[in-house]
């Protein structure tokens, strides 16, 4: 197996057709390319593994193929989720400060979106994303980013993606047991985000890392189209960036 030199990003993607795994090198000058691997998809449809064993198999081909063309032994990765049971909902919440505008800082923030996100889901859903629209300052819309804005009270309207539990952690588990580690998900149906909504969903709400053993990883699929290396790569770059700006964001 080849040895891994440097920090990578790893993206695994499980769709009904194919299964694609893509390594991409974490730069000074931002993500480089160094490889990826398909492999016909088998044991999932639709975005739900029904045959593990055969999911697992399709796993390991896809990310054995990028390890050779990237030179680099995959450990963990970023996984993609889809399915017909993702879905999204619309909620609200805020939080005020007192009588007298005040800095709002990154907490205040967090609070805010928390207070959003206190919506009761069946026993069954997983909040994957939060996705803030749009805050509200002292009754005015229309902010993008309130941090270091006066005001008495903060509002968010936010969009929150949230899928099964079980189809999520079906994925999760093939994955862990094809030997690669998942270190936190993401909607294959969230391709073509805005820069502030990557970089507010990975800072206010992505879903919680899962860990589990641990050795390879990477890929990205699609279910409408067969996925070239060309858009495996760009799924591969928004997740990569989404959960590096969660990690260097202070």
């Amino acid at each position: 197996m080849p040895n891994q030199q440097g920090n990578f990003i790893n993206v695994i993607d499980v769709g009904s057709a194919k299964t694609c795994a893509l390594v991409a090198e974490i730069t000074d000058n931002g993500l480089r390319y160094r490889g990826h691997g398909v492999a016909e998809s088998r044991g999932s449809r639709k975005g739900v593994i029904v045959d593990l064993e055969k999911a697992v198999s399709s796993i390991q081909k896809a990310v054995e193929c990028a390890e050779d063309t990237a030179g680099a032994a995959v450990e963990h990765a970023l996984v993609g989720v889809a399915g017909s049971h993702v879905r999204g909902l619309n909620t609200h919440g805020g939080v005020t400060f007192g009588a007298r505008p005040r800095e709002i800082a990154r907490d205040e923030i967090r609070q805010a979106v928390e207070k959003a996100r206190a919506v009761q889901l069946p026993a069954d859903r997983e909040v994957l994303h939060l996705l803030p629209q749009e805050f509200i300052l002292d009754e005015q819309p229309g902010v993008h980013d309130p941090l270091g804005m006066m005001a008495a009270r903060l509002e968010v309207r936010v969009h929150m993606v949230t899928t099964a539990s079980s189809a999520t952690q079906n994925v999760v588990t093939a994955v862990n047991r094809a030997g690669y580690t998942s270190t936190t998900r993401s909607s294959s149906h969230l391709l073509v985000p805005t820069p502030s909504s990557a970089r507010t969903s990975a800072t206010w709400g992505s879903a919680s890392p899962i860990s589990a053993p641990a050795r390879r990883n990477s890929r990205s699929s699609t279910r409408a189209r067969s996925p070239t290396p060309a858009y495996c790569l760009w799924v591969a770059i928004i997740s990569a960036a989404t959960f590096l700006s969660a990690c260097v964001r202070p």
